[in-house]
């Protein structure tokens, strides 16, 4: 984490906003060759794709959760058997 950015106090939007004017400062840093400022700013920008990247997790684990709501329960085998057992 960079130390002079919070980026939990960012709204996704600026996170997306900071990494796109971040890696087009970054590209020009490189091509001006000022090694020191290009690994300050790669720095921020994974501090922004970590947060950007939990964030991420975060909602997709929380949607599945939504959408599966039994899912951590267990599986009873037993009702399986005793319909195959009804057919057979």
């Amino acid at each position: 984490m960079h130390p002079f950015l919070d980026v939990k106090k960012l709204s996704d939007e600026e996170i997306v906003d900071r990494l796109g004017r971040a890696y087009s400062y970054m590209n020009y840093q490189t091509a001006l060759g000022h090694n020191p400022t290009v690994h300050s700013i790669k720095e921020v920008i994974q501090a922004l794709e970590d947060e950007r990247s939990s964030r991420l997790n975060t909602q997709m684990t929380e949607e599945h959760k939504r959408k599966f709501p039994k899912m951590s329960e267990p599986i009873e085998l037993g009702k399986l058997e005793e319909e195959i057992r009804r057919l057979i």
